[in-house]
């Protein structure tokens, strides 16, 4: 999937992506929320951005700003300019090695086609169009719409979610009562935060944010939740596996199955925001050599 020029009043799946980048990357972080629609807020997040690598100032997220986000290869908008590389710290390693959220050649079984990260972009604009004179031009609703307002924008859960990161086990007898709150949101209804708790913390920010779970609180259940993806959005419900070796100290699981939302992806590990997730609430990296995405599923009619 390649990432278009896209710039205020765009709207859609790559706009949420960007937001999210900006608030992982940028220094200091914004935050914006994913609300998937470039507005003012986003576009002075993408100015700060861009004066603080050194780029042309314009708010107009391409080839170049994509680059320095961690977007990179064949995911970046074709333009006559070099591609940038990524930056990097003064120890010469890169500071980020994210690309673009596609995971079409991972084994994910029969899936009918879904919706991709970002809709129909717009046409990458020639770098000579982009003169010194851009930062003076007016600024409203220069790209044309990606996906139209309220219909496949945004993932309401993700705030949810993001905004409990950081929730963890409690050692010892005693019990963390948010987890156990998770898990009210199921039929098990599990009093301990000891219970594998990553599919109650799916369905707990999905009922946070209006939308009703499937209250089931076993991992693999929610591989038949909603609508099936052939590709990721930021935000989608993905089941992973990988062969029990007891208990697998990154998700929880003694069965192998865990359960999570889509953040992104390299070409060697998937990238989920989840419970129980070394005991906590975080975003972690899993190899996709170890971990089998079994499904990626989406709210039926959002």
């Amino acid at each position: 999937m390649r990432f278009g020029e896209i710039d205020r009043g765009a709207r859609g799946q790559q706009v949420q992506m960007l937001q999210h980048l900006l608030n992982t990357t940028a220094r200091p972080r914004p935050p914006l929320e994913l609300d998937g629609v470039f507005g003012a807020a986003t576009e002075r997040a993408v100015r700060s951005f861009q004066q603080g690598r050194g780029l042309e100032v314009d708010g107009v997220v391409g080839a170049r700003t994509w680059s320095s986000l961690g977007v990179g290869g064949s995911a970046l908008p074709r333009t006559p300019s070099p591609a940038v590389a990524p930056s990097r710290s003064s120890s010469g390693t890169p500071t980020r090695a994210v690309t673009a959220p596609s995971i079409r050649n991972l084994p994910i079984g029969d899936a009918p086609p879904g919706r991709g990260m970002g809709g129909t972009a717009t046409a990458a604009r020639p770098a000579a169009t982009r003169t010194a004179a851009a930062a003076a031009r007016p600024a409203l609703h220069r790209s044309a719409q990606l996906e139209p307002p309220g219909s496949t924008i945004g993932a309401p859960w993700m705030r949810v979610a993001l905004a409990e990161k950081g929730v963890a086990e409690v050692a010892g007898r005693a019990h963390n009562p948010r987890i156990v709150e998770y898990h009210a949101t199921t039929t098990l209804a599990a009093k301990t935060d000891e219970v594998a708790w990553c599919a109650s913390f799916v369905n707990w920010c999905l009922e946070q944010a209006g939308i009703r779970g499937i209250r089931s609180a076993r991992a693999a259940d929610w591989g038949k939740f909603g609508t099936a993806l052939s590709e990721p959005r930021y935000g989608c419900i993905v089941h992973i596996y990988r062969t029990p070796r007891g208990v697998d100290g990154a998700t929880g699981s003694s069965s192998g199955n865990h359960v999570a939302f889509f953040v992104g992806q390299t070409a060697t590990h998937i990238q989920l925001l989840g419970g129980n997730q070394g005991n906590q609430v975080k975003v972690s990296n899993y190899p996709l050599k170890q971990y089998t995405v079994k499904a990626m599923r989406w709210p039926e009619g959002r």
